[in-house]
């Protein structure tokens, strides 16, 4: 359901604080049928909502637990909200580039970056044009002890005051239509105020769908544009300007939520050697991939391709490094089924993952086909060189 503004209001009194912590049935309409007896009806649906809301938040690992178990949020905000990892990291980027001075968090939502640049030391005008919004990123702000630096507004993006030697960020909505935008022409606010924004102002940093083709990024006048990936998925493309000179850069953020550490590799005019596969076969990170920095990745570890449209590296030692995933090459044999069931029962193969590149196969179906009689747990990374198709048969080094 979608909370309202009264329904929010509500859970933050003192009568929903202590609905929330009975002992309720975890069966969601048995919870609001005991509910009912007790409340008003909108009341009741909106302990099941946020009950339901905050487990959400807490198994998605994006909070700190006891963060979530407090979170105010509305189903939209909540699938909208960035890890506290990645807006810690960007909060720590750009409360760098501010220093004394405010930042404005456009579009701010239920307040995670907002929140991520206040723990970086910044002062911030949280601003969004939802009341609902609003009303939850000031309770986050005060239940991650940063209320003191931060200012919730509800207003207009568009039309809000922004100085032109301000500080800003935003997190362009995505979704106004109902589906991920990956065009450009498709973001709320627009295209032509982002672009507006950006060169009006100081600096800042835009978050992007990493789905955006780069060409339509290009445009930028001096922006840097960094791929972000959290849990071997590419999360963002954060659109970066005021800073010294322009860059692509793919960065990797692991680690605690609230300190995370990241690793970074700026693309390079480079080009790997081309040669036969190695031992070992190097898949690089999907923020890397997304930033087109494979060959600066070669390039600095002295690994090699053995296609130039191949995103796989070869390597004659494993390489241990964030920024990509070692396999041991045990079999290098045609991609074809039987060939492939042959070398995994020859290295006592078990359980099997399918990583496909350049082709499209049903992973799931060829896990279950391929799984083998052993113990041995495998990965197929298979692909197409010219008109063969290839697996390379390896272990997870």
């Amino acid at each position: 359901m979608s909370l309202t503004v009264d329904q929010l209001a509500f859970l933050q009194t003192p009568d929903a604080i202590e609905l929330l912590a009975r002992d309720l049935p975890a069966d969601e309409l048995t919870a609001l049928q005991r509910l009912r007896k007790q409340c008003d009806p909108d009341h009741a649906s909106a302990i099941v909502a946020i009950r339901s809301l905050r487990k959400r938040a807490e198994s998605s690992g994006r909070f700190p637990s006891e963060w979530a178990r407090g979170l105010l949020a509305t189903d939209k905000l909540l699938q909208q909200a960035s890890s506290m990892r990645l807006a810690t990291y960007v909060g720590r980027t750009l409360a760098d580039i501010a220093g004394d001075a405010p930042v404005i968090d456009l579009c701010c939502g239920l307040g995670a970056d907002a929140i991520g640049l206040a723990l970086a030391g910044a002062t911030v005008t949280g601003v969004d044009l939802s009341p609902e919004a609003i009303l939850c990123a000031e309770h986050n702000g005060q239940l991650a002890d940063v209320a003191d630096q931060c200012t919730f507004t509800q207003a207009d993006a568009t039309t809000f005051t922004i100085p032109d030697d301000a500080i800003v960020h935003i997190d362009p909505d995505r979704r106004f239509t109902d589906r991920r935008a990956v065009d450009l022409t498709h973001y709320a606010p627009s295209e032509t105020f982002l672009r507006k924004l950006t060169a009006r102002t100081r600096a800042g940093a835009m978050k992007l769908s990493p789905a955006i083709p780069r060409e339509d990024l290009l445009g930028w006048a001096g922006a840097s544009v960094e791929y972000i990936s959290e849990g071997g998925t590419c999360r963002q493309c954060l659109l970066r300007w005021g800073t010294d000179n322009a860059t692509r850069r793919a960065t990797v953020v692991a680690g605690d939520l609230l300190d995370p550490i990241t690793t970074s590799i700026d693309a390079s005019d480079d080009f790997a050697p081309i040669e036969s596969p190695g031992e070992f076969l190097i898949e690089p990170d999907a923020a890397v991939l997304a930033a087109d920095a494979v060959d600066a990745l070669a390039t600095e570890h002295d690994l090699w391709r053995i296609d130039p449209e191949l995103g796989w590296l070869f390597a004659d030692r494993a390489i241990h490094t964030p920024l990509a995933h070692t396999f041991r090459v045990l079999h290098e044999v045609p991609g074809r089924v039987k060939d492939i069931r042959r070398a995994i029962a020859d290295v006592d193969g078990g359980i099997v993952e399918i990583k496909p590149r350049g082709l499209r196969l049903d992973t799931d179906k060829l896990q279950r086909t391929l799984r083998g009689k052993g113990t041995r747990p495998l990965a197929i990374l298979w692909t197409k060189l010219g008109q063969r198709q290839v697996a390379f048969v390896a272990e997870r080094v």
